[in-house]
């Protein structure tokens, strides 16, 4: 998909908003567990022109990729009906460039179309002190919800640091669609109502 394919992403000042208080797809959590049960010969794959980087990481930020939908219980608002969560890490940008998993001469057509199929562009959250980030959608965990409530620290506040407001939500569904089903849609073909 060539770059001119690719719709702008939103705006930095557009891509978070508090909109409930259970967790929805897109959330952006600290400190989550972000290991894999790699085998001891297991490498970052650089097979051809690009790098992909496969852990294990450390704990760190990590964006929600359940589906709000699924999480729900039916017929019992604010509850959830499994507590199994599909995580992609969230590393700095620089990282992944220094790691040579990003290009440099990517990162103007990266920070205004979000372009990479593999990744999703995340504005830094200062609040957080997490830097300019990716997600790495190609690179999903599985955690338990448990993980996701309260940190272990002694303010015992929520390890969730943002929510994706409207325009971003419906932007992670679109670059989810691209990964998964190898095929660009259109921002509008996609809606993010509260339920």
């Amino acid at each position: 998909m060539a770059v001119a394919d690719w719709e702008a992403r939103p705006a930095d000042d557009e891509y978070f908003a508090t909109r409930t208080d259970y967790f929805r797809q897109g959330d952006i959590f600290r400190d989550v567990p972000l290991g894999y049960p790699f085998p001891a010969d297991a490498f970052s794959h650089t097979e051809g022109n690009r790098k992909f980087l496969s852990g294990p990481f450390d704990a760190g930020f990590g964006m929600l990729l359940t589906p709000t939908c699924s999480m729900a219980a039916q017929g019992a608002p604010g509850n959830y009906a499994h507590s199994v969560r599909a995580i992609a890490p969230v590393l700095p940008v620089a990282y992944l460039v220094e790691q040579e998993a990003i290009k440099i001469g990517a990162l103007p057509d990266l920070r205004e179309r979000d372009h990479l199929i593999n990744y999703m562009y995340i504005p830094a959250i200062e609040t957080a002190a997490m830097p300019e980030s990716l997600a790495l959608l190609y690179a999903v965990i599985t955690v338990h919800h448990d993980y996701l409530e309260t940190a272990d620290d002694e303010d015992g506040e929520s390890r969730r640091i943002a929510q994706l407001s409207q325009p971003a939500a419906i932007h992670l569904k679109y670059k989810l669609t691209a990964l998964f089903a190898g095929e660009l849609f259109s921002h509008a073909d996609f809606r993010d109502d509260i339920n």
